[in-house]
């Protein structure tokens, strides 16, 4: 899967926003759809919880990391309605609660200013993405950069990808594998090992 350009939003266009959650950690991913089939992402959030956090049950980590992302992308939130894609109904946990407790209560309040529309789950590369970025959460001591929050991207400058080319061989006296990267820079980095079971060519080059 190659990753995605990060794009700045059209204004008038709802965005996606993808949300998962693993044990530890949470992984958000806005989106805007470009054509049918094709979607550009805007933004990669995810974080690691707190011990209190942890205590949460499922569905309260869901509304845990929609909280977080109104949060981080507010200015999102106030320009565009917001479908939102997740395993379950976080909008619906917090709103059909009869009595809501002081952390719920600060929830819906958030929840309530912005137009925001539950999507169900599909099978979709952003889905893919925000799992991703739950299961690699940034370091808790890294900082979010927020420059120019309110600002639209005018240019965007993309760096050249790192290539890996790799291979494996078998014969009768053991099985190796190769890999080469080559940095943005052209530079060649080789590395090679030796593989310490028989296998045949196929699981070797695998």
């Amino acid at each position: 899967m190659k990753p995605l350009v990060l794009v700045a939003p059209v204004p008038g266009r709802p965005l996606i926003l993808y949300v998962a959650v693993q044990e530890r950690s949470v992984g958000i991913l806005p989106a805007q759809k470009k054509y049918e089939g094709m979607e550009n992402a805007l933004y990669y959030l995810s974080r690691t919880m707190t011990p209190n956090e942890l205590k949460y049950s499922p569905i309260e980590r869901l509304c845990l990391a929609l909280i977080f992302s109104i949060q981080k992308l507010k200015h999102y939130f106030q320009s565009h309605n917001i479908h939102l894609v997740s395993k379950a109904n976080p909008l619906k946990y917090v709103m059909a609660k009869p009595v809501l407790s002081d952390r719920l209560a600060r929830w819906y309040h958030q929840l309530q200013q912005f137009e925001i529309t539950y999507v169900p789950q599909k099978a979709v590369k952003g889905q893919v993405l925000a799992d991703f970025l739950a299961d690699h959460p940034m370091p808790a001591e890294w900082e979010l950069s927020d420059d120019l929050p309110e600002e639209d991207v005018l240019v965007i400058e993309v760096t050249p990808p790192c290539k890996m080319y790799f291979n494996g061989a078998s014969h009768k006296e053991g099985a190796g594998a190769g890999v080469v990267f080559v940095t943005s820079e052209g530079e060649v980095l080789p590395y090679s090992f030796t593989l310490t079971q028989n296998c045949s060519n196929n699981v070797a080059e695998y």
